[in-house]
């Protein structure tokens, strides 16, 4: 195994970049005195610039090793017909979580941090947030979490299902929410099983922003859930029983279909 791969190497630059991305989240979201009086357009403009960052040490380590960043971080294209699958996954995945952390909210009480973070003060905060939320943010997660961290994990010859699960759980720790946690370790493991599948975090990537992107309209817009969703007993579970559906049968397609040559760095992946 190359030295570009070892695991002591790996682990300091994840340390390096999970503990900023703690002091980001604990910043951002967590201190009233450091943040709370900030504007939110500040606040998304400071939260874009130190999430890009992130990124900063994993890509030296990269280049400084001689490794082509695509290769290193898992870019590669996905076909159409498996780009239907993964907007399946998207959809289902969100309504699914969704329904679910209403469950958990109605136990334990709403993450009201995120809710108001989430809640555009200002029409024209959107050109900040959705970029930093629908781009930004899923670029540097999926790159620590699915793309470097799993990547050295697997290449190390842990085994899959171990290192879909660690990834999952690092993930999770680093949201530093407890009510979020059973809905972002669902995600994670379903993102860490799309990235080993396709050898890409592509459509991770794909996923995380269709996610962010709703769960946006969503807290912002919720006359659309309540008229359409709460219109009646029956509807919502009629949404949530189709989400499912899509969500089974995009794993289920991408676990039969999808094929992944490991061992060579220009191999195509088939269907």
């Amino acid at each position: 195994m190359s030295q570009y791969y070892n695991y002591r190497t790996a682990l300091l630059i994840m340390f390096m970049s999970v503990i900023a991305y703690l002091i980001l989240v604990i910043g951002f979201y967590l201190n009233v005195n450091l943040m709370g009086n900030t504007p939110q357009a500040a606040r998304y403009v400071i939260l874009g610039v130190f999430e890009s960052i992130l990124l900063v040490p994993l890509l030296i380590y990269v280049v400084v090793n001689g490794k082509h960043i695509k290769h290193a971080f898992r870019l590669r294209f996905v076909s159409m017909r498996a780009l239907r699958d993964i907007l399946f996954i998207a959809i289902g995945m969100f309504v699914v979580l969704e329904f679910f952390q209403n469950i958990i909210d109605a136990l334990f009480g709403h993450d009201m941090h995120l809710n108001n973070d989430l809640l555009v003060t200002y029409p024209l905060n959107y050109l900040i947030i959705v970029p930093v939320l629908s781009i930004i943010t899923p670029i540097v997660e999926e790159s620590v979490f699915r793309g470097y961290f799993l990547r050295v994990m697997t290449r190390n010859d842990m085994k899959p299902a171990l290192a879909i699960f660690l990834q999952a759980l690092l993930f999770t720790l680093v949201h530093l929410s407890f009510r979020n946690a059973p809905a972002i370790f669902i995600a994670g493991l379903i993102l860490g099983f799309l990235a080993y599948s396709f050898h890409s975090i592509l459509p991770g990537i794909i996923i995380h922003s269709i996610f962010n992107t709703l769960a946006l309209v969503n807290i912002n817009l919720p006359h659309l859930e309540e008229n359409i969703v709460f219109s009646q007993a029956y509807v919502k579970f009629l949404i949530v029983g189709g989400a499912l559906f899509l969500l089974t049968i995009g794993l289920v397609s991408i676990k039969k279909n999808v094929r992944v040559h490991r061992h060579r760095r220009d191999s195509r992946k088939g269907e």
